[in-house]
């Protein structure tokens, strides 16, 4: 048990960091396409969101979960994440819109608002569903 609690807080220290680079890429694409070049609040958000899905997802991959034993391809790894991040992604896009329009938030703080919300939707999603990792006894009755 002490393991398993080990592993969950190293999983996700690293999943924050990942989600600290994509939350970056976001808050840069959102910003430039919203007051640079005039794009709605909502859909700046929502391409933000989905560059950083993508950033995410391979940094996941190849360092948060690496040590996990995973028996999926990589193309359903990217279709698991994508389908159990959207709900995030549509809620923060809901989120930073309303905090935008409705809260009069500027768009940092919106963003860091809906952030902090959908952390561990997507943290419990990408560890338990997507990149879950596989003990022998699990592989050999998979195989069965």
């Amino acid at each position: 048990k002490t393991q398993l609690s080990r592993l969950i807080k190293i999983d996700f220290i690293r999943f924050c960091i990942v989600g600290g680079t994509g939350f970056v890429i976001n808050f840069v694409i959102l910003t430039t396409l919203h007051k640079s070049l005039g794009v709605g609040i909502f859909l700046s958000q929502f391409v933000g969101a989905e560059v950083a899905l993508f950033c995410n997802f391979m940094l996941h991959h190849r360092w948060t979960y690496k040590a996990h034993k995973v028996e999926k391809s990589l193309l359903n790894l990217i279709i698991q994440f994508h389908a159990t991040s959207w709900p995030a992604i549509l809620g923060s896009s809901v989120m930073v819109s309303v905090g935008e329009k409705v809260l009069h938030l500027d768009n940092l703080v919106a963003l860091s608002l809906s952030s902090v919300i959908v952390l561990l939707w997507n943290f419990i999603w990408s560890k338990f569903v997507v990149w879950r990792d596989v003990t022998s006894a699990e592989v050999e009755k998979m195989a069965k």
